[in-house]
């Protein structure tokens, strides 16, 4: 059962994600740079009172997750592009989740419509006590009822506080996991859709600049041990982008924490056979008596 005051503040940041995700549409345009995408979503988290709960995902058709650009990034959406925008906020470690697709004249209108029924259809099926792999199950349906094909290995997840992937994920295909939808309890649901004739699955690209701490106890040298001590202040076990801290003297210090497995750096999802991916994604509220959609 969570308290009142962190109800007050998961709503927050689902109102906080809502707000920045109607909007986010008008930031993606020809020729504007992915960084500048990136840094208006999360200035705009933080201007209307939250933190981003990660960097900015921005994957261009067949990228679908973990890129977010890097310091300097040049990278500039052009036309007929497919553009995935994920963002999240937090309140106190509280955590919202949601994506969007936009298409700047792209020939993939129709597999936005899809994604975004297949979470229409997927969010209806929640209930408290019901299972998760029904969830999985409606999603394969819908897609595939449009002749797409959804990704299987990539999911929606439990979240909880300061961890966004909290260990439960939510399938976008068939499955036979037994597990069910707890109340009091945040869900992220996401369906991602490609092309019939698309491998269907994502494999790991380069690495796509935005790490998390994986260990609590830090170096042993003292210059690095602080520079670890201050990510952990500043971002807990949130992911972070490499731009955020590419300014400070920690740079090398950070190459170093990955290279010594302090710090995780996720690499970009890709189609395996290289075709464009759609997305759509909220993040629910389950109660005792309701789910409430609150991005």
């Amino acid at each position: 059962m969570l308290a009142q005051e962190e109800v007050e503040e998961i709503l927050k940041a689902g109102k906080i994600v809502k707000d920045v995700r109607n909007r986010v549409a008008s930031f993606v345009r020809e020729g504007t740079k992915v960084l500048e995408i990136c840094e208006r979503v999360e200035e705009e988290i933080r201007r209307i009172g939250g933190e981003p709960a990660f960097p900015c995902n921005v994957g261009i058709d067949n990228i679908g997750a973990h890129y977010t650009s890097p310091p300097g990034d040049e990278t500039i959406i052009r036309a007929g592009a497919l553009v995935k925008v994920d963002l999240g906020a937090h309140v106190n470690g509280f955590v919202a989740d949601s994506a969007v697709t936009i298409s700047l004249g792209s020939d993939y209108e129709e597999m936005i419509m899809v994604a975004e029924e297949a979470l229409e259809r997927a969010i209806e099926t929640v209930k408290v006590g019901g299972r998760i792999s029904d969830v999985g199950a409606v999603i394969e349906r819908t897609i595939k009822s449009h002749g797409y094909r959804p990704i299987s290995n990539l999911t929606g997840h439990q979240i909880s506080k300061y961890t966004i992937h909290a260990g439960v994920s939510v399938p976008n295909v068939a499955t036979k996991d037994g597990g069910r939808f707890e109340a009091w309890s945040l869900y992220a649901i996401e369906p991602f859709v490609t092309l019939p004739e698309a491998a269907g699955e994502v494999v790991n690209g380069p690495p796509g600049n935005i790490l998390h701490v994986i260990k609590l106890k830090g170096p042993k040298d003292q210059m690095a041990r602080t520079y670890f001590d201050g990510l952990i202040k500043s971002y807990r076990t949130l992911p972070f982008a490499r731009r955020w801290v590419s300014k400070l003297e920690g740079y090398k210090l950070t190459e170093r924490l990955i290279s010594e497995h302090f710090l995780y750096e996720y690499p970009v999802l890709i189609e395996r056979s290289g075709k464009a991916i759609a997305q759509a994604e909220h993040t629910l509220l389950t109660t005792d008596k309701e789910i409430i959609v609150i991005t």
